[in-house]
């Protein structure tokens, strides 16, 4: 009797198997955090050798650094989608988008917020990262004319200055919300918006002028 041959199974090409592992991975460090993450329970599950995943990358940290350049790419392209409306309308939504993508990627979140490691190969990788979205959301800002500049600065500047403080706003936020999240996003999207927005609004306003004497 004889039986039916199986279909040879399909050799993945470099870009499939770096793929893998890069899905792995984002499972292993988003559950086990850095320290804790095996390269061979990554490369077993992306069904490689570790020595094929040292053919893609080099460390452990140069791994990390790929997932979290990936996750970052993932969070800017959510983002970064046109946007209907006035200047608040257009923050609140970018907010809300950032933590809608939070929410949905705890795994790429921990990476990028909430668990970073020190190994300075990652850190290069994470400021870049954050260099990125400090880029994107510097474009958010159009100094009104009534700001007084500082001197030394133009307005360029001053929105870039602003985007790095909504940035680390935002990332700090982040990162506590990871921890806990049993709070609802509306919650935070709402914290992060009313804090955000308002203090914008106070330093794009007229100061009263003080009453003399």
């Amino acid at each position: 009797m004889s039986g039916t041959k199986a279909a040879p199974r399909r050799r993945l090409s470099a870009e499939e198997r770096k793929q893998r592992l890069l899905d792995a991975a984002v499972e292993q460090f988003g559950e086990h955090g850095y320290g804790e993450a095996s390269l061979r329970e990554i490369a077993a599950a992306a069904g490689v050798t570790t020595p094929v995943l040292y053919d893609h990358f080099g460390s452990k940290a140069e791994l990390y650094a790929a997932v979290a350049w990936q996750q970052a790419d993932s969070l800017l392209e959510r983002w970064s989608q046109p946007i209907e409306g006035g200047d608040e309308d257009v923050f609140r939504v970018t907010v809300e988008r950032i933590f809608a993508w939070i929410e949905a990627n705890a795994q790429g979140a921990r990476l990028l917020f909430a668990d970073v490691p020190s190994d300075p190969v990652v850190a290069e990788a994470i400021t870049g990262v954050l260099d990125r979205a400090v880029g994107a959301l510097a474009q958010l800002f159009a100094t009104p004319a009534v700001i007084e500049l500082p001197d030394g600065l133009d307005r360029e500047r001053v929105n870039a200055a602003l985007a790095h403080l909504a940035m680390s706003a935002v990332n700090g936020l982040a990162a506590w919300w990871w921890h806990n999240r049993d709070v609802p996003r509306a919650a935070v999207v709402s914290l992060a918006c009313d804090v955000l927005w308002r203090g914008l609004d106070q330093l794009s306003s007229n100061p009263e002028e003080e009453p003399d004497g």
